[in-house]
């Protein structure tokens, strides 16, 4: 069994996300991988690297800024993930965030809107995804005429407050785009109806930590980590056919991985209803459609009123009953996760809230035409997201 390091962190979800790309492709290679932490001083990845002789390393670099340690892994198969393009690797292949990509995606989502302004609230350091996303967003919204702001750090509520509303406004990722929510809504705007707010990475720790919840573009985390380790094992395939002969000079390769899919919440999905009460019954149904145990009862009673009254209400703002939302909801997360996992088709159907199969079965033949396993195979991602250059 070879040996592989990875060095990143797996504090995050889009970290953990490129580790189980990577654990898939070593599982189907006998590869054993052994996670270093990105924190980790030069001199204990020296230490990791004498005390488990690698046969390659894969190195994350999303939160460095400067030159790759190209000396570290001088003589090791190495590959970094997400390195800064303003200061390539000499020796070693890149795997590179498309940021541009995610953030024209996820402006798409803003301009759809045709907000009055819009602006953008980055990291507050000089990390190159985000300068790469915030160039691509100002480039964007000056294609619409609309004002664009570079929102500040400090006295965040305030600059929101001036902002011509409605107003659309870009997070570098779900973190920042959560402060714009906060701040938003402190100073008494309405989401989304007077800020409508989006982020990158879909981080439910985030997106589901507000209300409505947070529309985010998901990268394609997993593909890229088994890209990542594709591109390690052909690194290794060379090193072997190089030895004795010297690595000569060569190409080193870069290749860039992109948006996998929006995952559309609130802050940017205006609710069909008006009322506060219809209003608060869909996100609690959006948030909760997935739990078997989600009953009628519990749907009016955030609605604060009657079952009679919220049920006839509910009707008249929506067009749906209540049951046939909680339905729909679960359709669509259906949808998503045959689009984008490789569940069974019983889990599938148990993380949508259905006991049943044969009644998901039936209802999808209904509303698509095709059988569950059709659909998967028609829409399915299949991790595609990429594109190489030499």
């Amino acid at each position: 069994m070879e040996i592989i390091l990875f060095v990143q962190s797996t504090l995050r979800k889009s970290w953990r996300q490129k580790l189980a790309g990577v654990h898939k492709f070593a599982r189907e290679h006998n590869w054993f991988v052994q996670v270093i932490d990105r924190y980790a001083s030069v001199r204990e990845i020296r230490h990791a690297i004498d005390e488990w002789s690698p046969r390659g390393c894969l190195v994350d670099r999303a939160m460095n800024r400067g030159a790759p340690p190209d000396l570290l892994f001088k003589d090791i198969p190495a590959v970094y993930l997400d390195q800064d393009p303003s200061h390539p690797s000499r020796l070693h292949p890149c795997l590179l965030h498309d940021s541009a990509a995610e953030a024209a995606r996820a402006g798409a989502e803003l301009i759809a809107h045709a907000c009055a302004s819009y602006a953008y609230i980055g990291t507050g350091t000089d990390v190159h995804w985000d300068k790469a996303r915030l160039a691509q967003f100002r480039k964007d919204v000056a294609s619409t005429g609309a004002p664009f702001t570079l929102l500040p750090a400090a006295g965040l509520k305030e600059a929101i407050c001036r902002l011509p509303k409605p107003c659309g406004i870009l997070g570098a990722n779900d973190g920042c785009a959560v402060k714009a929510f906060h701040a938003a809504t402190a100073a008494g705007f309405s989401v989304p109806d007077d800020v409508a707010i989006i982020g990158i990475d879909n981080d439910e720790i985030y997106c589901e930590a507000v209300s409505p919840g947070l529309t985010s573009v998901e990268p394609d985390f997993e593909g890229a980590g088994y890209r990542l380790a594709q591109m390690l094992a052909e690194e290794i395939g060379k090193s072997e056919t190089e030895k004795g002969n010297g690595r000569g000079r060569r190409k080193i390769k870069t290749e860039f991985y992109g948006p996998l899919r929006v995952v559309r919440r609130g802050s940017t999905a205006a609710m069909p209803a008006q009322n506060p009460s219809v209003r608060r019954a869909l996100e609690y149904i959006r948030r909760h459609a997935s739990e078997a145990t989600l009953r009628l009862d519990d749907v009016i009673s955030e609605m604060h009123c009657s079952r009679r009254f919220g049920t006839r209400l509910f009707k008249q703002e929506t067009k749906k009953t209540i049951l046939e939302e909680i339905h729909e909801q679960r359709f669509q997360k259906a949808c998503d996760l045959l689009s984008h996992t490789r569940f069974p088709i019983a889990t599938v159907v148990l993380q949508c809230g259905y006991r049943s199969d044969s009644f998901v079965k039936k209802m999808f033949l209904a509303r698509t035409g095709m059988t569950m396993r059709e659909y998967r195979t028609q829409h399915a991602s299949g991790g595609k997201a990429f594109r190489g250059t030499h």
